[in-house]
């Protein structure tokens, strides 16, 4: 009972703090305090802010979901007409992304791109729609958040040395050991913490340049109000979509190396 009218007080809260948003909109930016939809909603539920990046990337996967249900109706709409029209709309879109993913899977899985193009496409979506969300006044991008973009190192290091031990079995570990027996502590030790900073690395490099770019628009925004802050959203978006490539591109290339036999 007291679960449901904690619920109850927090949706009511939720209720009156949505409508609110428009209104408090130009007072936020006239004022020059940064805008934050997911803080007035994390606010409003009484929820610590650091949960702020999880709602962020809840609220893209909703997106993502939403995208990913009208392209398939699109399609499904198309019939027997699975040939791209080349007009440039949702379908479209999609289908430019699908193809980049795409081809970076074979790339560097070759011949199995098959089983690892879903976790690729996933991984470049995901980011994408993040980063660009950053460009939208009052939508701080989830992977400006290190634990966020952290969480995804992991995965991509469970997922590429599951790989590995599933293509090469127990031999596997082999990998770490170097060319000969007597200098194997070392290749050990080098290896080990190669791999244990992958996830690091991954998750540093991503939110740094999301973070900058942030950063930079919204301090050129506060100088100039016209035409600069434009080409920033414009240079904003092409970071947006190098940083999910180099993301996607790293994680086919670990993937191809945890599977090769060329050990």
């Amino acid at each position: 009972m007291a679960g449901l009218k904690l619920l109850t007080s927090r949706t009511s809260n939720l209720a009156v703090v949505l409508p609110a948003l428009l209104v408090a909109t130009p007072s936020f930016a006239a004022g020059g305090a940064a805008l934050d939809y997911y803080g007035m909603i994390t606010h409003a539920l009484h929820i610590d802010h650091k949960w702020v990046p999880s709602i962020g990337a809840l609220f893209m996967t909703v997106v993502i979901a939403l995208v990913g249900l009208r392209y398939k109706a699109a399609v499904a709409g198309a019939g027997d007409d699975v040939v791209p029209n080349g007009r440039f709309g949702l379908r479209y879109i999609v289908e430019q992304i699908l193809d980049i993913v795409t081809a970076l899977a074979k790339d560097n899985t070759h011949e199995h791109y098959r089983k690892f193009l879903p976790f690729m496409a996933a991984l470049f979506v995901f980011i994408l729609f993040n980063n660009v969300s950053g460009l939208v006044p009052g939508f701080p991008p989830a992977t400006v958040s290190m634990a966020t973009n952290v969480a995804m190192g992991l995965i991509v290091f469970i997922v590429y040395n599951a790989a590995g031990i599933k293509e090469h079995g127990g031999s596997y570990i082999k990998q770490f050991m170097g060319p000969v027996i007597f200098i194997m502590p070392l290749f050990l030790s080098i290896e080990l913490i190669s791999h244990a900073a992958r996830p690091l690395s991954l998750g540093l490099r991503l939110m740094c340049n999301v973070y900058g770019d942030h950063v930079m628009l919204s301090e050129f925004t506060k100088l100039t109000w016209l035409v600069v802050p434009a080409l920033l959203m414009f240079f904003g978006l092409l970071v947006s979509v190098v940083q999910a490539f180099v993301f996607t591109l790293l994680t086919g290339i670990y993937i191809s190396m945890a599977m090769s036999h060329d050990h």
